[in-house]
């Protein structure tokens, strides 16, 4: 019997989607856990209301791992899948995820489809220049807002840390030869609308990715920078400059911002609200 837990944080606008999504498959005694964490919205309210099989636990206290472990301990069983509550999965992406999970790969994810609609032509230009890095689309967690672990897997550590990259944490206990990218599992992700939104989760990364090699020193060694890559990729392809020049840019810009925000004591999700719009 697999289960799933959904994190949640002011979600009344995509909530609805992103359950009917995990229930499209039909997936027989699935345990669906949405933990609503410090929200001032209908989110609890419409979680409830789509099927009585899902359980809604709400907490004052805010942060994403702090929900993650709240949902997880009524949970007994696995495969266990992971999911950010603004995520949409097309049909057929659960039953696939738990097909996949298990022996060589004890952590899988879907492949990220970015939804453009609404972006402007910086990001659409910035997420062109994404194509090259080969984070995404490639290994788990990698970037579908989404990942599916076996039993032994979720063993390799206790509750989560409370730490802004959690993804990078769960990262961290995988070589790359345990993960996998399922192609034919397709989650739907809707990246900022514009680039000063992006750059505001971009910092936010960057203080994450800061504070986890400070906490977690001995796992980055299962972490590989892609962004030389991503560079060296599009050098060699004249066509991509217009977007390696934007990508460049925020990339710049996002560790100007951190380290003024680390400077001043930020401690501030830096959530992106453009593409919240149901």
């Amino acid at each position: 019997m697999p289960s799933v837990i959904i994190p949640a944080h002011n979600e009344e606008a995509v909530i609805e989607r992103t359950l009917r999504g995990v229930l499209a498959d039909g997936v027989e005694d699935l345990e669906i856990v949405v933990v609503v964490n410090a929200t001032t919205d209908r989110t609890a309210e419409i979680a409830r209301s789509i099927d009585p099989r899902i359980m809604v636990i709400e907490t004052e206290t805010p942060g994403k791992t702090n929900a993650i472990n709240l949902g997880e301990r009524p949970l007994t069983s696995f495969p266990r899948i992971f999911l950010d509550a603004d995520i949409e999965l097309k049909p057929g992406t659960v039953r696939a995820l738990l097909a996949a999970c298990g022996n060589p790969h004890p952590i899988v994810s879907p492949m990220p489809v970015f939804d453009m609609s609404g972006c402007s032509v910086g990001m659409r230009l910035f997420m062109q220049a994404n194509r090259y890095n080969h984070y995404f689309g490639r290994g788990a967690p990698n970037g579908s807002g989404c990942f599916a672990l076996t039993q032994e897997g979720r063993g390799r550590w206790d509750e989560f840390p409370n730490i802004i990259a959690d993804d990078g944490f769960v990262h961290g206990h995988f070589k790359s030869t345990e993960s996998h990218c399922v192609d034919h599992a397709h989650a739907v992700v809707k990246p900022p609308r514009n680039l000063k939104s992006m750059t505001t989760v971009r910092a936010r990364a960057r203080r994450g990715l800061i504070q986890f090699k400070q906490m977690f020193p001995h796992l980055v060694q299962n972490h590989e920078s892609q962004v030389g890559g991503v560079l060296t990729r599009m050098l060699v392809r004249p066509w991509t400059w217009p977007a390696l020049v934007i990508y460049a840019w925020v990339r710049v810009r996002e560790r100007q911002l951190a380290k003024a925000q680390i400077a001043a004591g930020e401690t501030g999700w830096g959530r992106d609200e453009s593409a919240r719009g149901g």
